[in-house]
């Protein structure tokens, strides 16, 4: 299924001249999520969002990806990952203040789950920013899988940074439930600590992220699972939080970051 890419935007000006805000939603599917979104963004000011489940049958992906970044005056990439019926996919979006480059997408190892099995993929890009290139990764892990498996589904996608140059980010919903799986099905809380295994993995690779403690992520019968992450490397936070969404069983995760790269303006 092909990326689907819209430059909306009249005007690359930043919110702030020293700062990158970017944020991640899964936004489980729900159009009528997209108000919240607009007002999300504005009053944070964000740069950048990652978007995980844009899209349900009722709704494309690509279509809700488009309208969303056109109110916001955005430009964006959308890519699906599975087509849920004869119109309508679901996927991940990369929605930026500034222009886009180098689309790119990643499919990962899929598991055989015994019910709600998915396609997940990731989707890459790069940021244009006036200070230089950013590269963005937005990632969509599976849900019931042990550590080892959620980290090889990461390796590819690091893998694929490993050549770059310029600062990156990598967020998105990791889905990492602090649980071991038995066959898939049969939860044992606390068996794994799946945030710590992929945290150690992404450290290894030089990548760090502010958010190491803090409200969870889901809104799941108070349990405190943090699913959802940024990930920074090359850059450092300035600042960063959980907030809640309405229309969403997510909360979304935000952190603004230093615009201060030491790498020359694209151009020059």
């Amino acid at each position: 299924m092909p990326v689907t890419q819209g430059a909306a935007s009249a005007s690359h000006e930043p919110s702030s001249p020293d700062r990158v805000a970017i944020a991640s939603l899964n936004t489980a599917g729900n159009p009528r999520i997209a108000d919240s979104l607009v007002a999300w963004a504005r009053e944070r000011a964000f740069d950048v969002l990652l978007l995980q489940e844009v899209g349900s049958g009722a709704h494309d992906g690509a279509a809700f990806a488009a309208t969303l970044t056109a109110r916001l005056g955005y430009d964006f990439v959308y890519a699906p990952a599975q087509r849920l019926d004869k119109s309508g996919t679901q996927g991940l979006a990369i929605v930026s203040r500034y222009p886009l480059d180098d689309i790119r997408t990643y499919p990962l190892t899929h598991h055989r789950l015994r019910f709600r099995s998915r396609c997940r993929i990731g989707l890459a890009a790069t940021l244009k920013t006036n200070h230089g290139p950013v590269r963005v990764m937005n990632v969509h892990l599976d849900t019931r899988i042990n550590s080892r498996d959620r980290l090889a589904q990461l390796e590819p996608l690091l893998a694929a940074l490993t050549a770059v140059e310029s600062p990156q980010i990598i967020g998105g919903d990791f889905n990492t439930m602090n649980i071991r799986w038995f066959r898939t099905m049969w939860p044992l809380p606390y068996g794994e600590r799946q945030t710590s295994a992929v945290r150690t993995q992404l450290a290894g690779h030089g990548f760090h992220t502010p958010s190491t403690s803090g409200r969870p992520t889901i809104k799941f019968f108070g349990l405190p699972f943090r699913l959802d992450w940024i990930y920074l490397k090359g850059i450092q936070p300035l600042e960063w939080n959980v907030d809640d969404i309405p229309f969403t069983d997510h909360r979304g995760v935000w952190a603004s970051v230093a615009r201060s790269y030491p790498h020359a303006p694209l151009g020059d």
